[in-house]
């Protein structure tokens, strides 16, 4: 009357609860931030800069891009993020920093407050020399 549970039915239940779970759990809802980091004056790039650019609130990062400037700036930068990781944030900020030769050479002064996680016109930040 009723079918046994055999090993091979039950692998075949547990790889198509699987797939409907994963089906469930969607995918990355995908947004940018437009950013403008600035330089300070008289700044000169060594070949081979790396540029991160990190949004984070008080539990860490959110989202973190590099990218590699050629010129002395400024820069722009596009910072993808998925807004589901944003959900739960709170008071969310922008820094970027800026490696030389391995050293880390340059950084926000401060992280940038982000009111808007969609904003108009690129965020500036600026980049200020470490000692």
């Amino acid at each position: 009357m009723f079918a046994t549970i055999t090993p091979r039915r039950l692998r075949h239940a547990s790889i198509a609860l699987g797939l409907v779970l994963a089906g469930c759990a969607g995918s990355p809802d995908f947004a940018e931030i437009p950013i403008r980091v600035e330089s300070p004056a008289q700044f000169r790039l060594v070949e081979g800069a790396e540029l991160r650019v990190r949004l984070s609130d008080a539990d860490g990062p959110l989202a973190e891009t590099q990218v590699e400037p050629s010129d002395s700036g400024p820069w722009p930068v596009v910072l993808r993020y998925d807004r589901r990781a944003l959900e739960a944030a709170r008071t969310l900020r922008l820094s970027a920093t800026l490696r030389q030769q391995g050293r880390l050479t340059h950084a926000t002064a401060e992280s940038v407050e982000l009111e808007t996680p969609r904003p108009d016109a690129p965020i500036s930040l600026l980049l200020v020399p470490l000692r």
